[in-house]
């Protein structure tokens, strides 16, 4: 009877590179000598654990991929899976002149596998728990809310600078608008004209909406931070002078 070797790679760490994409991964298989493997699989993590431990048992894994549009679930998904995975700052990732010209999948993916190999110590960026991480989302759509009603209020500017209509009162885009001026700007007559001033309302309800919407987000906000786990560290921050509910919301979360 012929004895059949069973694979056996105990005490050897197996490091795989990941170019994340949206439905597809590319990976880069290395150990701290040679590439072992190239290839594209689906956007799955359990996938790539099956392949890793058919392929390599008794190996420790490690991955590893630039932080991106996909944020931190590949992270949390390997994790899991009992897979050491590490988040990477592209910037951090030395790339020659020829991986800069001539940019590719393979190529990233291979620069990715020889940091990991060649950087035992290598840290990963930091990977906050699901709840702050949710929390920090909700501070950030609320500083886009910002930016989109300023955007809004720059149109309504534009409108009226281009099309020769004088401002109701001396108001800068930066400044609040009062509901008092907002009537004012919602009752001018456009020089008679309905389309301008069709133009005009529209530009103003667009503008409305995101102020409501940037209200309901304030209002999200306040009653988040009040939540046990976030309110002894809030009044901490309140405590400086100077400081505001939400000005401290952002302090908190961002760091």
């Amino acid at each position: 009877m012929t004895k059949v070797n069973q694979l056996d790679f105990t005490g050897t760490t197996i490091y795989c590179s990941l170019d994340v994409h949206k439905i597809s991964w590319r990976v880069n298989l290395r150990d701290t000598e040679l590439e072992l493997k190239d290839f594209t699989q689906p956007a799955d993590a359990s996938l790539l654990h099956k392949h890793l431990t058919k392929n390599y048992p008794g190996a420790n894994y490690k991955a590893g991929y630039e932080a991106g549009f996909c944020g931190f679930g590949i992270q949390r998904q390997f994790s899991a899976l009992g897979i050491e995975c590490i988040l990477l700052n592209a910037a951090d990732i030395p790339k020659g002149d020829k991986e800069r010209k001539q940019k590719n999948d393979k190529r990233d993916a291979r620069s990715i596998s020889q940091l990991l190999s060649n950087k035992k110590d290598l840290k990963s960026l930091y990977v906050p728990t699901l709840c702050w991480e949710h929390a920090r989302t909700l501070v950030r759509n609320r500083q886009q809310q910002i930016s989109d009603s300023t955007r809004c209020k720059c149109r309504i500017w534009h409108l009226l600078h281009f099309s020769s209509l004088p401002s109701p009162d001396k108001v800068e885009t930066g400044q609040y608008w009062s509901r008092k001026f907002i009537k004012k700007l919602e009752e001018m007559d456009c020089g008679g004209s309905a389309e301008l001033k069709a133009a005009l309302q529209i530009k103003l309800q667009d503008y409305l909406h995101k102020r409501n919407l940037l209200l309901q987000s304030t209002r999200a906000i306040r009653n988040m931070y009040r939540q046990q786990n976030y309110w002894p560290s809030m009044q901490l921050i309140l405590s400086i002078p100077g400081i505001g509910e939400i000005n401290g919301a952002i302090i908190l979360f961002e760091l």
